[in-house]
């Protein structure tokens, strides 16, 4: 296994109307959009080291896709020895293009060749990307796939339909649910702390935008969270802050819920249950 691990680099997103996708992204929590050579980027702002983080690319699709969760590998990718176990395709920079068995397309490419800039810190504007929650009709196989490919170990799961795998100490950076083929239930953004959310949410509800769910705080990962959709498409993203880190190693045991613990002790400790929308 790399020393190195791949981290979550950006999400290629498709939307029906992209410019109002991006409209909710620059009003409502100010990402930074930036074009470059017509590809439509939405950035965060942090600490992601020194070739910074893609965070979000914006295409045009008839409905919402995605169309690539890309990882970006600060050591050399034995591309021969990926393509042998998952098959897939080599890329011009060096990267691999795989697909997981849920369908979601995985790209790992060299975090050099994507180097991004960082933009000012702003008081709205995320951290940085997260994590995904991806759906899958298979989330075991998912969840080694994950494994296998990207080294991640298993931090947490809910019965056999929700699993929660991190690539370093941070709980997790990809969550697994039963689902359909190839689907995100949503993107984890990272805020700067509890003290964030009053003036984020304030300033949403300025610019005509409501949370979907929360503040709240889930037992897996013991994070404070918010759920938002962009209007146009239904891209859903968590607002998060305040993850645990599992510091014992990659070989920690994850915990273990029963099935019957999703609504009743893990969703959400303070209590309320998520709109029916939140359940799709």
């Amino acid at each position: 296994m790399s020393q190195n691990l791949p981290t979550l680099h950006r999400v290629v997103v498709g939307v029906p109307d992209p410019d109002a996708t991006l409209t909710f992204l620059s009003e409502g929590l100010d990402f930074h959009i930036r074009d470059e050579g017509g590809r439509l980027f939405a950035d965060t702002v942090g600490e992601y080291g020194q070739f910074g983080q893609g965070s979000l690319e914006i295409t045009q699709a008839p409905e919402l896709t995605i169309r690539n969760v890309v990882f970006g590998a600060e050591d050399a990718i034995d591309v021969d020895a990926l393509r042998r176990e998952f098959g897939g395709e080599a890329t011009a920079n060096g990267g691999v293009q795989l697909q997981d068995p849920s369908g979601l397309r995985v790209l790992i490419e060299p975090v050099a060749a994507v180097q991004v800039a960082r933009p000012q810190i702003s008081s709205l504007r995320p951290r940085r990307l997260g994590h995904i929650n991806a759906k899958s009709p298979d989330p075991i196989a998912t969840v080694e796939f994950y494994r296998r490919a990207l080294g991640m170990a298993l931090s947490e799961h809910i019965g056999e339909d929700f699993f929660f795998l991190r690539t370093y100490t941070e709980h997790h950076n990809v969550g697994l649910r039963r689902g359909d083929v190839g689907a995100i239930h949503h993107l984890g953004f990272e805020m700067a702390g509890w003290g964030a959310y009053q003036f984020v949410l304030d300033h949403l509800d300025a610019v005509g935008y409501k949370a979907e769910y929360g503040p709240g705080k889930h037992r897996p990962g013991g994070s404070f969270f918010t759920y938002v959709r962009d209007p146009s498409s239904g891209l859903r993203f968590e607002l998060f802050s305040d993850m645990a880190h599992i510091t014992t190693g990659p070989d920690t045991p994850p915990i273990s819920w029963e099935a019957g613990d999703r609504f009743t002790k893990t969703i959400n400790i303070w209590g309320p249950t998520p709109p029916p929308s939140f359940l799709e």
